[in-house]
């Protein structure tokens, strides 16, 4: 008991040291609070899993990819991470920590560049039985996927709200809020697909700030504009898609997002809105 105790101390301190290193990098000024998802494939792939030195390759790697995104220079990272899931599935020594890592990365890649199917494929390979740590991280990523590739249903919601917090049980209080959060915006996304707009609206606002490390995240951004677009707030809907326009250059979303801010900006209230394939029911304002 005494030594389990010890370790959970200090995976704990360890997971400290991570988000003191994110906010004090030389050249990287982030607000903790932005740090969560991060944190989730982090706290939760690699809380009482991994040593410092895979956590700080870890955040490395998160920022790198983040610039890469900005540059247009994401798809090596692409085909890094596809050779070293393919090395893993050939028998080679890759910690399954360090595969999760791996697919939530190249997952979260794919979805952004609406590449639904592709990243099923990421989800859907085989793996040994995972902790509940990893169990978490797949969670969240089957989840964004069956919310975008169909109607989500209440069960979906529900299911989301189960595993959100299976999860946030898993970690220590003074980072279950900063998670939780990560887990809010999923919630919204869910919930705008499911045509319940204005309490999408207000769990995507809780949730965006989570998102810095997400590749996914111009898909959020893109359905917060769709969000306000609907129910009239096109101000706001034109904010939220010049950020979705910015957040992953090239992408389907990004381009829709620029296409659809020109056109809110030279017109008032007679725009056309339109959504994003696959169709969802008709918004609900609820």
């Amino acid at each position: 008991m005494e030594r389990s105790a010890t370790r959970q101390l200090s995976s704990c301190t360890a997971v400290a040291a991570i988000l003191a290193s994110l906010v004090v990098a030389p050249g990287c000024v982030i607000d903790p609070a932005s740090t969560s998802l991060i944190l989730l494939c982090l706290c939760v792939s690699t809380f009482l899993c991994v040593g410092h030195g895979r956590q700080r390759r870890a955040r490395l790697e998160a920022e790198n990819l983040r610039r890469a995104i900005a540059s247009g220079q994401h798809r090596h990272i692409e085909q890094r991470l596809r050779r070293e899931l393919s090395l893993a599935m050939a028998g080679e020594a890759i910690s399954i920590e360090r595969q999760w890592l791996a697919r939530a990365q190249l997952g979260g890649l794919l979805v952004a560049e609406w590449r639904l199917a592709e990243a099923a494929e990421i989800y859907a390979l085989p793996s040994p039985k995972l902790s509940p740590h990893l169990q978490a991280l797949a969670a969240y990523g089957h989840h964004e996927l069956a919310v975008l590739a169909t109607v989500p249903t209440r069960e979906r919601l529900h299911s989301i709200r189960r595993d959100r917090n299976a999860c946030l049980r898993l970690l220590p209080a003074t980072y279950r809020q900063t998670v939780a959060r990560a887990w809010a915006a999923l919630e919204g996304l869910c919930l705008q697909r499911m045509g319940h707009t204005r309490r999408a609206i207000s769990s995507l606002e809780t949730g965006l700030e989570s998102l810095g490390y997400n590749p996914a995240r111009v898909v959020y951004l893109y359905h917060l504009a769709q969000a306000y677009e609907s129910v009239g707030q096109l101000d706001a809907a034109v904010h939220y898609y010049s950020q979705a326009a910015a957040a992953f250059p090239g992408t389907r979303l990004a381009s829709e997002a620029s296409c659809r801010q020109n056109q809110l900006s030279h017109q008032t209230g007679c725009a056309i809105f339109r959504r994003m394939l696959p169709e969802p029911p008709p918004s609900t304002v609820a």
